[in-house]
């Protein structure tokens, strides 16, 4: 019987992220799976009687990128909106809204997102005051490029439907409330879009992850986007496999219908429930046990107390449920490694098994890495973060000081101390090569990664961390054929060119999602 393959790749270079077999200059497809990765030789049968052949002429194959965190139905449903990341000051930016505001209907939000003030001359972040500049007659958001902060005007300030006397409200002189929103629940609610716009959102979204090489995206998302997540997917419209992470507020339903982590199809799974426990830098919201620079009183914002977020844990654990816990300063560290220490030990025992993640831990020590590792923590890390805002005069040296910020995102004492570390980019920007490349050249070298190291926190890690191991995350016969096509050899090109290389394929199940070649 002679089998007809989908796929036929020779005189490649194919970087397998299998230790069995690390390189092959061949593969093939079919059903969606790896029929065989070797020699040109071991596939030369097939060649007659598939259905697509592509001699790559040397050209590089590694597995496709699996992003661990990202929020990419949500940058699908911001590719529609106002993309501040550009501007260069406070100036630009209100000129790039009014020149929009025309395209929206009377009454209707002006949503802009994606600015960073510490790229600007000007380090502030906008306020009602600037946004009434867009506008007094159209609610008007900015939302900053980490989520944690939002910039609204006098008309937004009474539309937006939070209440005003809360933390992470911030008042002007005259104590009024100036448009600044730190870190409130339900602070988006009222800008998000209807089930059309979700779906829209989600297929572009996967789109750009597509594009960047990222055959599978953690997304986590908010309590209306699996729908339509399912709704793409049935539309054969997703061009990445979706692991969700679902909010903290919806563990109770998981709960009750008994659903638990892993739970899905190859394209759409749910993987666990995100829980928020401080804030982000850039806002000055992530909770830490020293003050930020120049703000003597300010220890950032722990979100949940240690109780609370004990009980959810708790609850979790017994549900089979994979927690996925939001902390970047020191402090929240500290309260949720704590919290798993203080587990009985018949649920310390499940800890590992259940993989319960740590999202950034940019600010974890030494000391907090080797307590996470023995309960089999994984430390889910954002190494983009590190060239947008660790280089040496960035935002985190301007938050936290130059000897604090040049121990963050310790990448290598992670890895040497044995921890399962996966990499994702939060949106920040999307894109894994970016992400390897700002690994290889972290400011300080005691923490820099190999290549080879970046690219499987990219690739396996991130797919041990998303329950699906077994199935991606290295080429391997059996696993799902998801690939992709470098312009140059990741492993040989200086990593200061890491960025520049271009992905000129990705193929989703032996299927080309996206070619950058002209057709």
């Amino acid at each position: 019987m002679k089998i007809e393959a989908d796929l036929v790749i020779v005189n490649a270079n194919i970087i397998t992220m299998n230790p069995k077999k690390p390189k092959a200059t061949a593969l093939a497809a079919k059903s969606y799976k790896l029929l065989a990765v070797g020699s040109d030789a071991d596939v030369m049968d097939l060649i007659p009687h598939s259905k697509r052949v592509m001699d790559l002429g040397g050209k590089t194959v590694i597995p496709g990128f699996v992003d661990a965190h990202t929020h990419l139905t949500s940058s699908g449903i911001r590719s529609f909106q106002i993309d501040l990341r550009s501007v260069g000051s406070v100036e630009e930016a209100i000129s790039l809204m009014k020149e929009s505001s025309s395209e929206y209907e009377p009454g209707e939000w002006i949503i802009s997102w994606n600015y960073d003030e510490s790229n600007w001359v000007k380090k502030r972040y906008l306020n009602a005051r600037d946004l009434d500049k867009v506008s007094k007659e159209h609610p008007v958001v900015a939302i900053r490029v980490d989520g944690h902060l939002i910039s609204v005007n006098t008309l937004g300030l009474e539309q937006i439907g939070v209440n005003l006397d809360q933390e992470g409200v911030e008042r002007g002189k005259d104590g009024n409330p100036n448009g600044i929103i730190k870190d409130v629940d339900d602070m988006t609610v009222r800008l998000r879009p209807g089930p059309e716009g979700v779906l829209a959102g989600v297929i572009a979204g996967t789109k750009i992850a597509a594009a960047l090489g990222i055959t599978t995206a953690v997304d986590n998302v908010s309590s209306n986007h699996l729908r339509q997540i399912r709704e793409a997917e049935k539309l054969n419209q997703l061009s990445t496999r979706m692991i969700v992470n679902l909010p903290d507020d919806l563990l109770g339903y998981l709960e009750k219908i008994g659903v638990t982590s892993g739970i899905g199809t190859p394209m759409t799974r749910i993987a666990g429930v995100k829980i928020f426990t401080d804030g982000s830098i850039g806002a000055a919201t992530a909770a830490v046990t020293e003050p930020y620079r120049g703000q003597k009183e300010n220890l950032g914002m722990l979100l949940v107390e240690k109780k609370s977020f004990s009980r959810m844990l708790n609850r979790a654990i017994k549900a089979d449920i994979q927690t996925v816990t939001h902390a970047i300063g020191d402090k929240a560290i500290e309260m949720v490694i704590s919290a798993f220490e203080d587990l009985k030990d018949s649920e310390k025992q499940i800890v590992r098994e259940q993989r319960h993640r740590i999202e950034h831990a940019e600010m974890i020590t030494d000391n907090q890495i080797r307590r996470a590792v023995g309960l089999g923590l994984i430390l889910s890390m954002q190494p983009n973060f590190v060239a947008e805002w660790q280089m040496e005069g960035g935002l985190y040296d301007d938050r936290l000081g130059p000897e604090r910020a040049a121990s963050m995102n310790n990448f290598r004492v992670a890895l040497d101390t044995g921890a399962r570390v996966c990499f994702g980019s939060d949106g920040m920007p999307l894109g894994p090569l970016y992400g390897i490349y700002s690994a290889t050249t972290h400011p300080n070298p005691r923490v820099r990664l190999s290549v080879e190291e970046a690219l499987r926190c990219y690739t396996l890690e991130g797919a041990y961390a998303s329950y699906m191991d077994k199935s991606i995350g290295s080429l391997v016969e059996g696993k799902r054929a998801d690939l992709v096509i470098l312009s140059d050899n990741i492993l040989e090109i200086s990593p200061e060119k890491i960025q520049d290389i271009i992905i000129e394929m990705t193929i989703l199940g032996g299927e080309i999602v996206y070619s950058g070649q002209r057709t």
